[in-house]
């Protein structure tokens, strides 16, 4: 029997991906056509699924994914049913539609496949809105699936917000966390427009809480506000930080504590925070998994996203799902995982500047200092091995320069993506900056020479893999025996399977 479903869950991905896929094939054959009409349509064929559960709306550049983790841990400790719609996945399809930290069983994942299909063919028949991409067929089976499964929903934006697929929402609570430069192809190089885009999301008549963020980025999302008439909520201004994290405890937990709900100073309208705080609120001692000072700032804004639901008129234990943000788990962002026979690993997707700060910051407590100590770090006296992987698209000669030069020995390396940049692609930008890199073509190569130079020199203290998310979903999945899906229309020529002693326990699908 279970072969059975897998073997039907592994054929409902196969015909998903018959579709038109951006996010993982390159775009050249197939121009992306973006507007919401399409995705409205799909809706309105479905009985408009996206208006029935109560949504909270996320966008942002750096720290969504983690900042909708903490939301969703938050609801569940509060005794909500809360949904969670996330991209991409680490391992699995079924990582993107969640409920209460329970992945969409794959038996209802191929039941909903086979339910939106007639829609998606009758939208092709049509003519003149496109052809249905695998993320709007994935948005639209998320929406069904917590109309009837879960009490509220929290959706993060795949790419931008003005016209991602999930933009058919009108949210509770709209969410914009820090705003960088990344996909500046297809978003735009200045902070200015790719603020514009995210702010897409914010709607009239509904709160929108703001992150930590860049000057620059609050005019434009003021700006977006005034228009349509919406309340802005500061998530530092409102959820004080009482006690900052100091270094980390045994269990590599961060401990904090986030100071009660204050409204703020100026409010536009009651009828969009018409509720009154909980007059029960107290300050909050969190205890994350989730490291780094970058984490503290997403939990002062999941803090403040539970606060504003909360004024919204959803009566809940607002201290409850505030200390339930603690129990967040998201993988692969400054991860450390403990395992015989290793060293101490870490594992992060970083791939842009802001997220390679919030990597050099969290990796301080661990030995590895990078930035201005570089000096007395790299080399002999380094703590840790880096091994690195990159995207097409995204930059990653400052990465490399960085934290290579902080390493002990970096390996360059290449995932199974598509649209992932060759190895040699790195050894070389790391060259041009006087840094030599070793060069392995698959994660498990890498993996290897990092623990041979960790046996070989016993002062490293720590494997860090970082570049990319799906590098460091590779070694996540080769370290904990996780069975990968690999998709054969997009495996690339030089890509490797795992087939060595060592990683015996990885199979492919």
């Amino acid at each position: 029997m279970v072969s059975d479903t897998r073997d039907r869950y592994m054929k409902a991905v196969n015909r998903l991906l018959s579709l038109a896929d951006f996010e993982r094939k390159s775009r050249a054959n197939q121009p992306p056509d973006w507007h919401l009409r399409r995705v409205e349509r799909l809706m309105e064929m479905l009985g408009d699924p996206h208006l029935t559960t109560p949504v909270i709306h996320v966008a942002g550049s750096k720290g969504k994914g983690s900042t909708c983790a903490m939301i969703a841990s938050g609801l569940k400790a509060a005794g909500f049913k809360a949904g969670l719609y996330t991209s991409p996945h680490l391992h699995t399809f079924t990582e993107r539609i969640q409920i209460n930290g329970a992945q969409i069983a794959q038996s209802d994942f191929a039941d909903l496949i086979d339910e939106l299909w007639p829609c998606v063919e009758a939208i092709e028949r049509t003519g003149g809105l496109g052809v249905v991409s695998v993320f709007e067929m994935l948005t639209a089976m998320a929406f069904v699936h917590f109309r009837d499964n879960a009490d509220i929903a929290v959706i993060e934006t795949g790419l931008g917000g003005r016209l991602d697929a999930t933009n058919v929402v009108n949210p509770e609570v709209a969410v914009i966390t820090s705003i960088s430069k990344d996909h500046v192809r297809i978003l735009g190089d200045k902070i200015s427009l790719i603020a514009a885009e995210k702010a897409g999301i914010i709607k009239s008549g509904k709160p929108t809480v703001v992150a930590k963020n860049h000057p620059v980025t609050w005019r434009v999302i003021r700006e977006r506000a005034a228009e349509v008439g919406s309340e802005l909520v500061g998530a530092c201004a409102t959820v004080p930080l009482l006690r900052d994290a100091v270094g980390l405890g045994g269990d590599l937990r961060q401990e904090f504590a986030l100071g009660k709900w204050r409204p703020p100073e100026t409010i536009v309208s009651n009828e969009i925070l018409r509720t009154p705080p909980d007059p029960g609120l107290t300050d909050i001692e969190v205890c994350a998994s989730l490291l780094g000072s970058h984490q503290i700032d997403n939990a002062r804004t999941a803090a403040a996203t539970l606060n504003v639901l909360y004024q919204q008129g959803h009566a809940f234990d607002v201290n409850a799902a505030m200390r339930g943000i603690g129990d967040a788990s998201w993988p692969c962002r400054c991860e450390i995982l403990k395992l015989d026979d290793w060293p101490l690993m870490m594992l992060d997707g970083a791939h842009n500047d802001a997220s390679l700060k919030a990597l050099r910051d969290t990796l301080r407590p661990f030995g590895g200092l990078i930035g201005e100590d570089s000096a007395n770090a790299c080399g002999p006296t380094a703590s840790y091995v880096l091994i690195i992987g990159s995207t097409e698209g995204h930059e990653f000669d400052n990465l490399a320069r960085e934290l290579a030069a902080s390493a002990f020995h970096t390996v360059a390396t290449q995932s199974r993506h598509p649209k992932s940049s060759p190895a040699n692609r790195l050894v070389q930008a790391g060259r041009e900056h006087g840094i030599e890199f070793s060069e392995q073509l698959n994660v498990e190569g890498a993996l290897r020479e990092a623990k041979r130079l960790v046996e070989e020199n016993p002062q490293i203290q720590l494997i860090v893999v970082t570049g990319s998310l799906f590098v460091a979903a590779e070694a996540r999945e080769l370290l904990l025996g996780i069975e990968p899906e690999i998709y054969e229309d997009l495996k690339q020529p030089y890509v490797m399977p795992y087939e060595s002693e060592s990683f015996s326990r990885s199979k492919i699908a």
